[in-house]
């Protein structure tokens, strides 16, 4: 057998020690972007013209888009059940580039979400005839300004604080301003019974826990904690769990009170590894929908412990940045 040279060895050795040295600090970094969060919400609140945002918020009606990338697909998804139901108008979520690819005959208005207003996904949402509308902390020429204030900016790879204050806000538009409901569920501390380990986590969900599902869709695969596998809850009956005959996987579910959740409640232990409940609190879907997104913030700070990570921290390939970068056509 070879051996490896002596100064190969330390030089591995070495980049091991820089490696071992930087995920000491790797808890740190997460457990401050958690630990300021409540804090950077409540400034945002309260450095923000909510009155004129909400102003433009009513303004919007007949069928509209609302397009958002990675941590702001989340609040896209979000803000289109906030303009459903608060509004009373057809509200879709999609994805920038669908925009370049689809018709978009009958719609009226397109909404991008984005904490810097600048990527080509806000770009492409606003390639077309539609009213066009940003949500971000800065503004765009020639385009209809639902703008948020952030003074004490998040500094981690995998948004926290960037998914959450825009939610907030619309939050608060959604419960005409009530931030008693919002300020509870910030201060909620969950202890979950069952943490998911495995390296591949499904995802049950319905409607009513959509965002709450798109954001652990997001932070499980942006963060490196497991590769997510999502399920709508009827869309399930029909073979998905076929998966759980091969390999023995944790499940993240979302109960509610039907028959198929009764038969669900029954049945889906024996077929995972672990099943990690997260329960609905509120009867309002929309306010509930934000309270499951902000325990699922948690419950992946928690997996990160876990698993000895820490998602806020970038330590990722050349090409992500690459990617990241792109300004390209798509």
């Amino acid at each position: 057998m070879y051996g490896i040279p002596f100064c190969c060895m330390m030089k591995q050795q070495s980049a091991h020690l820089k490696r071992r040295k930087k995920m000491e600090i790797w808890g740190e970094k997460m457990e401050y972007c958690f630990s300021k969060l409540r804090e950077r919400v409540i400034s945002a609140l309260d450095n923000t013209d909510l009155e004129a945002l909400f102003r433009t918020l009513k303004e919007i009606s007949g069928p509209s888009v609302v397009t958002g990338v990675g941590g702001s697909s989340v609040v896209s998804a979000f803000f289109a059940k906030v303009l459903s139901e608060k509004n009373g108008i057809v509200c879709d979520h999609m994805m920038p580039r669908d925009l370049l690819y689809r018709s978009l005959a009958g719609y009226e208005n397109v909404i991008a979400c984005s904490y810097s207003g600048r990527n080509i996904g806000v770009t492409a949402s606003f390639r077309n005839g539609l009213k066009k509308y940003l949500l971000s902390g800065n503004r765009l020429e020639g385009v209809t300004p639902l703008q948020y204030t952030v003074k004490d900016e998040e500094e981690s790879f995998v948004s926290i604080a960037g998914t959450l204050i825009p939610m907030s806000i619309l939050l608060l538009y959604y419960t005409d301003g009530d931030r008693k409901v919002l300020e509870e569920i910030l201060d909620k501390k969950p202890v979950f019974r069952t943490v998911p380990e495995t390296n591949v986590v499904e995802i049950l969900y319905g409607y009513r826990q959509s965002t709450a599902a798109a954001f652990l869709d997001s932070t499980l695969v942006e963060g490196a904690l497991a590769a997510p596998v999502l399920h709508e809850k009827y869309n399930y009956c029909h073979g998905r769990c076929q998966l759980n005959d091969a390999q023995k996987n944790d499940l993240i579910y979302f109960p509610e009170k039907n028959g198929l959740d009764d038969l669900y409640e029954q049945e889906l232990p024996a077929f995972y590894h672990s099943v990690t409940r997260i329960d609905s609190a509120y009867g309002d879907p929309v306010v509930d929908d934000f309270y499951l997104t902000c325990i699922s913030m948690i419950l992946c700070r928690t997996m990160a412990e876990r698993k000895g990570k820490d998602f806020c921290v970038k330590i990722v390939p050349e090409i992500s940045d690459k990617l990241y970068l792109y300004k390209g056509d798509m």
